[in-house]
């Protein structure tokens, strides 16, 4: 934990005295808590994780916390009353002059509660340091990573069977959320996307009252947590026999997704590794359609940082992990997404995802 502290202040302005990361109430969870503490498991609503450059971790934290907090990496101070906690932040906080903060996951009134309890330091947005130091995991964020991407994988291969004429949306991606708890994931990384027609058009659309029927593309984006650590994938398949359309879309969406595979390795700009997939997307009948980028950084949430797309300057790094899913889509008709995570190496690429992505007919 000392090391990941010191590696975030690296990243970071040199004068801080501290980094203070301070919880709003569910869902306003700012995801940089459990990287600061080592956590793996609690809310910790309203609580606070201070760190300092010497590579100190300190939670402070409410009794009802109290055992989440001790199985993280961080000293654990605990509160049972507000004064409480406003006693104990306050001596920790004696003498610091500039305190970060995370401009992106701090909710205001929290902001203003660090103010009062750090009486007379300067808040300073760190953000931007936060999520330099996220976007480089360690050895443990990767094992994390890997086995959650092992679950999502067997679990897209295992949609062919899944399928059936009638069934509606909302039941495949129950029966996909339920799978993946199965398989030891502590539940999905995001809302499953379970896409069926028309709806595959849509890349963020929600699971509905839809069914399935014959002649349908069926699209299907998720992912699953394994100790806090979020997988992202998605496979199309084809229910009943698809038209040279759908086919085509497919044959498309995997020459780009290959293109993109070819380029990607440390050192490479991300927006560059964009390009050669919408290069190939633009090449065909289907260019412009692709609406996103190609991909987004993935950790402890499901966009952590960094993003592969035009005119966005992203230097990759070895330890990135990250999402390649180029996609086309119809609007009213259908959509075809292939995506995969790829730990970035030196000279290349390593897979973490390994679902089967040939086309598939499901009869």
């Amino acid at each position: 934990m000392k090391e990941r502290v010191k590696w975030i202040f690296s990243n970071c302005q040199s004068d801080l005295d501290a980094i203070v990361i301070m919880n709003g109430e569910e869902p306003l969870l700012d995801v940089a808590f459990p990287y600061v503490t080592g956590t793996r498991a609690g809310l910790f609503e309203g609580c606070l994780g201070v760190i300092t450059p010497d590579g100190r971790s300190t939670i402070i934290t409410s009794a009802l916390e109290e055992t989440s907090a001790r199985d993280g990496k961080a000293e654990v101070l605990t509160y049972r009353t507000a004064q409480d906690r406003k006693d104990i932040a306050t001596d920790l906080m004696k003498g610091f002059r500039k305190v970060g903060v995370n401009g992106q996951g701090i909710v205001h009134s929290n902001f203003l509660e660090v103010q009062r309890l750090a009486t007379g330091a300067e808040l300073i947005d760190v953000s931007k340091g936060l999520e330099a130091s996220r976007l480089i995991k360690d050895q443990e964020e990767v094992r994390r990573i890997r086995k959650a991407c092992s679950i999502a994988s067997r679990v897209a291969d295992e949609i062919p069977a899944i399928l059936s004429k009638g069934m509606k949306e909302y039941e495949a991606a129950a029966e996909l959320d339920y799978r993946m708890t199965k398989m030891g994931a502590s539940g999905a990384a995001f809302g499953t996307n379970a896409s069926f027609g028309a709806s595959s058009a849509e890349p963020h659309h929600g699971a509905e009252d839809i069914s399935l029927n014959v002649g349908d593309t069926t699209l299907f984006d998720f992912g699953c947590k394994v100790e806090g650590y979020c997988s992202d994938i998605t496979r199309t398949f084809f229910f009943g026999e698809p038209k040279d359309w759908q086919k085509r879309m497919y044959q498309v969406v995997t020459e780009a997704q290959q293109a993109a595979l070819r380029v990607i390795k440390a050192g490479v700009n991300g927006k560059d590794v964009d390009a050669a997939a919408r290069t190939v997307i633009d090449a065909s009948e289907f260019k412009g359609l692709m609406v996103h980028s190609t991909g987004h950084g993935l950790g402890l949430s499901v966009h952590d940082g960094g993003r592969m797309a035009p005119n966005h300057d992203f230097p990759l790094k070895a330890g990135m992990v990250l999402t390649v899913e180029p996609g086309v889509y119809i609007r009213g008709q259908g959509g075809v997404r292939i995506e995969d995570d790829v730990l970035i190496t030196e000279d290349g690429y390593e897979m973490l995802t390994d679902a089967d992505k040939k086309m598939k007919v499901i009869q």
